[in-house]
């Protein structure tokens, strides 16, 4: 597989970080260990000898020399022109890309570097745009009916077709005639950074469609549903005028309260904080922003803004559904119906049947949709929601009515 110069500078910076990210954790950890080498030992004032005159000055020196050999690598890579028209990417890379980039996809962003995805929409296999020329071409036959799929954490566009399988797009346009749009983003940023800004690119997609646009349906996997109910919050604020085509919203599989893999990683970090020796490979300053949102389900910027790791509380601000809207939410279980205890406690492995179901015991969070408007799929996991012919159906007749 050939990869462009964009994507080789992408990937030695982000070498290099991770060079200087494990350089800072070994120098963390002698210094623990140089402060008190024993449990019971009193701590130091300051900084041993040892530690202060010596390794510091060694840490200082490698940092000086990993930091001149990486701007001497990116710039010969500069040097180098790139091809000016890059080929779609296959699904192989996007896979990868995608995953690298809900793991710190945040990291990537801030440090410009080449691998952060950026948001655009997509046909499912490349770049569309959103001037009315590229989405001519991109979507021809276009439909005044469109729907907007927007993937989930570590996922990208090709992900609504898994295996071959015939996509929900798919049936959506054969059954309701209605075309797809998809969306590709970086999954490591903000779930509210993420959504303020496909509030705005809604704006631009639906001014720009080929034809007026009826009626306007989104569709999030997992965390693609967090970001969509941010993006309808900002857009009120705003007065977004898609607001006024939206019709529908499914989510499938979304954490809306949390997810429970998020919540124990968060458990192992306050508990590795705890322990001195531990504390500094703690990996809580690791996991992407994204990832850590899905800990509660954060939606707006305040939710994030003062963080407090070593809490485990719910601070979320509420957020309420909107009027005028359709919601649909479908949740999967590995339980075998609603009685076996395996479902209750595993969920779909990744997110609880109650979140993703809207369901909290506080009324004030509680997401009140109408008992006809979710489902529960038994013996199903995360993923199999993407792909799965029976959600497919349940779908295309919500939507249908």
């Amino acid at each position: 597989m050939a990869i462009s110069i964009k994507t080789l500078r992408g990937i030695t910076r982000l070498t290099f970080d991770s060079v200087s990210g494990v350089m800072t954790t070994v120098e963390r950890m002698h210094e623990v260990i140089a402060r008190r080498p024993l449990p019971w030992s009193p701590p130091p004032d300051g900084p041993t000898r040892a530690h202060g005159l010596i390794a510091r000055s060694v840490y200082s020196v490698m940092r000086g020399v990993t930091g001149v050999v990486q701007q001497g690598v990116d710039l010969s890579l500069g040097l180098v022109p790139d091809s000016a028209t890059e080929p779609p990417l296959s699904r192989g890379e996007a896979r990868w890309l995608a995953a690298l980039n809900g793991v710190c996809g945040d990291h990537l962003e801030a440090t410009s570097n080449p691998l952060a995805i950026p948001m655009v929409f997509t046909d499912s296999v490349r770049p569309a745009g959103t001037g009315r020329e590229n989405l001519i071409a991109a979507f021809p036959g276009a439909s005044p009916h469109l729907v907007v799929f927007v993937h989930g954490l570590c996922l990208s566009d090709f992900s609504w077709r898994r295996d071959g399988s015939a996509a929900l797009g798919d049936r959506l346009a054969e059954e309701l005639e209605a075309t797809s749009v998809y969306l590709r983003y970086n999954t490591g940023r903000h779930i509210s950074a993420n959504g303020r800004e496909l509030a705005e690119r809604l704006d631009d997609l639906v001014n720009a469609w080929p034809v007026a646009v009826e009626s306007l349906a989104l569709i999030g996997h997992s965390m693609g549903g967090l970001v969509i109910r941010s993006a309808c919050h900002y857009a009120v604020e705003a007065g977004r005028p898609w607001l006024d085509k939206l019709t529908r919203i499914a989510c499938l599989g979304t954490p809306h309260h949390g997810a429970a893999l998020e919540k124990a990683g968060g458990l192992l970090d306050r508990s590795m904080r705890a322990i001195q020796y531990v504390e500094p490979l703690t990996i809580a300053r690791r996991r992407s922003a994204g990832i850590r949102d899905l800990r509660h389900g954060n939606l707006l910027d305040e939710d994030w803004a003062h963080p407090d790791e070593m809490s485990s509380d719910d601070r979320r601000t509420a957020v309420p559904l909107l009027e005028d809207v359709e919601y649909f939410f479908v949740a999967a279980s590995v339980g075998r119906d609603d009685l076996d205890p395996k479902g209750h406690m595993l969920g779909d492995f990744l997110v609880r049947t109650v979140s993703a179901t809207g369901a909290h015991r506080d009324g004030f969070r509680q997401l009140p949709v109408p008992p006809e408007n979710y489902r529960v799929f038994h013996e199903m996991n995360h993923f199999d929601l993407l792909s799965d012919a029976r959600v497919h159906s349940q779908v295309v007749d919500w939507f249908a009515t």
